[in-house]
């Protein structure tokens, strides 16, 4: 088991990632696949299709629903792509490692993904976020003799801990409202008219960007006490 990246508190629950269906956390992981490109009826059907490079660079997005190409049912049986359930957590094995989105309408990938689906005691989104703060942790155990990849074996080594699902709720309200803040900004920016005032509107929101950067990983560790934070008062903010 490799040593945790983020020290939790010793009441969470903790295990690797390695799914198992009866501790209710990770309940299965698939990779994807390509359709022959050869035999056009596999392709431009209704079914979403995601590529990591369509997910490089979306640093403050999530979910997604829409994609470059699609492919027919004929295409998914003939190939190894899934069709992946609402709530999948995509994360990018490979070119880049460590991107991750969750999907919001049924969809497959290619098999640059795993794709983590999550059982009913941990919320797709933590898993999301927790993948994100760990991004230097995946870096460090991908290997290839071509380029960096992430394989299932050394994968699922990795040490989660998981609160219950009510404080998993208080964390991401929490997160939620400081992208809010943090992404008010960018439209700002555009109605100022003057370049000084740009400038300071540029800086203060790199500094909300910064301080949210540095509290996220303080929450995913349990380092910050949520218990008397007021949901309602976060989903007034947001």
């Amino acid at each position: 088991m490799a040593e945790p990246f983020l020290k939790c508190p010793n009441h969470w629950f903790h295990k690797t990632l390695e799914p198992n269906s009866e501790d209710g956390l990770i309940t299965q992981v698939d990779s994807g696949g390509t359709p022959s490109t050869t035999d056009d009826e596999n392709w431009d059907g209704e079914i979403p299709w995601l590529t990591p490079k369509e997910i490089t660079g979306l640093s403050d997005t999530i979910y997604v629903s829409k994609t470059e190409r699609t492919i027919t049912p004929k295409g998914l049986r003939n190939s190894s792509a899934k069709l992946l359930p609402v709530g999948t957590v995509m994360l990018t094995k490979r070119a880049p490692v460590g991107a991750v989105v969750i999907n919001a309408v049924p969809m497959t990938t290619n098999q640059g993904f795993l794709n983590f689906q999550c059982g009913p005691k941990m919320r797709p989104l933590y898993l999301a976020y927790w993948f994100k703060t760990n991004k230097v942790y995946l870096d460090r155990v991908a290997n290839g003799s071509t380029y960096p990849e992430l394989y299932k074996g050394d994968l699922f080594e990795f040490q989660i801990a998981v609160p219950s699902l009510e404080e998993q709720d208080t964390i991401l309200s929490i997160i939620s409202a400081l992208q809010y803040v943090s992404l008010l900004g960018l439209p700002l920016e555009q109605s100022v008219t003057l370049p000084s005032k740009m400038l300071e509107m540029q800086e203060q929101n790199r500094r909300l960007r910064s301080i949210r950067n540095a509290i996220l990983p303080k929450l995913l560790a349990g380092e910050l006490d949520v218990s008397k934070i007021s949901i309602n008062g976060l989903e007034a903010i947001s």
